[in-house]
């Protein structure tokens, strides 16, 4: 009883940080367009580090065994650090429809490492899932796909987004052994203080002048950044990745840019096409294969006693 409800808990907090990781799209396009990339992300990781650094403190959450300190060092600076840096990079030079499709092979890295490290089992269930839900990435950014190849592909772009979908599988998969000795605030504290120094380290202008600068509006969106996207994001995802195999846990990451476009289309009142329902429907039932596969193929207990 006590596993299902860590799997049901689990599932909740994946579905959840979804949601959360979707509808933040539009802040992190416009922080990023407004103050430059680099600069959005040294705010972010000043503000974490103020955060975090008192909470270990007070919690004594900064002992960390020395046996450890290699996993956490390649979870926080490969995999955290690595992925911000990379998909900044990749989305400022790549159309945002071609760029979200690239990084929807994110699932599949992580499968193949979870396989491969952690030696969790793959299913045709899950592969038939996350291949049906990247077809319907491609269906869903269609026409932005059509309208990017009127100029030349930024391939130095592509393997940035590649990077960084590497950089986060190794951050999920290299993560998981020490979520049960640590938790899922430690590890999140940890891996985001690691990589703080280099992203602050990269904006153009000092961050005080940075955040003196800010307007009312922007300071609220940071604050969202910081608290929703990356703080209790992070501290769920985690927890999703501490009690469901690798693999299944990837698969939800197909459920961010339906959550993002259908955000679009509701609050941002952005017209509803074929290709945002079509591609929508399928992304939701290639995660429901990858999910829920094994149980309607799985043989039904016999009642006989």
């Amino acid at each position: 009883m006590m596993t299902i409800d860590h799997r049901s808990r689990a599932f909740a907090a994946l579905l959840f940080t979804m949601f959360i990781w979707g509808s933040a799209a539009v802040f992190l396009r416009k922080m990023a367009l407004e103050l430059a990339p680099e600069n959005s992300l040294a705010l972010r990781y000043a503000l974490l580090a103020a955060i975090f650094i008192p909470a270990l403190a007070i919690t004594k959450g900064w002992r960390i065994r020395r046996e450890d300190w290699p996993r956490f060092l390649v979870t926080g600076l490969v995999g955290m650090m690595g992925y911000n840096w990379f998909v900044n990079e990749g989305f400022a030079r790549v159309a945002a429809g071609l760029g979200t499709v690239v990084t929807m092979v994110e699932p599949i890295i992580i499968a193949l490492l979870a396989w491969a490290f952690l030696r969790e089992k793959l299913t045709g269930s899950l592969f038939i899932g996350l291949a049906v839900s990247l077809g319907g990435a491609l269906v869903l950014f269609w026409p932005d796909i059509v309208k990017s190849t009127a100029t030349p592909v930024d391939w130095w772009g592509i393997f940035c987004l590649l990077a960084a979908c590497i950089c986060w599988a190794i951050y999920t998969i290299a993560a998981k052994p020490l979520l049960a000795p640590y938790g899922s605030f430690n590890v999140t504290a940890w891996t985001m203080l690691l990589s703080a120094p280099v992203l602050i380290g990269l904006a153009s202008k000092p961050v005080p002048q940075l955040f003196a600068e800010l307007t009312l509006p922007q300071w609220g969106e940071l604050l969202y950044l910081v608290m929703f996207n990356a703080l209790l994001g992070t501290l769920l995802w985690n927890y999703g990745t501490r009690h469901l195999a690798g693999a299944l846990v990837g698969s939800f990451l197909y459920l961010i840019p339906v959550i993002a476009v259908a955000c679009g289309a509701l609050i941002l009142h952005e017209p509803v096409t074929f290709h945002l329902v079509a591609g929508g429907l399928l992304m939701l039932a290639g995660v429901a294969i990858a999910q829920f596969g094994p149980a309607f193929t799985r043989p039904k207990a016999s009642h006989a006693q």
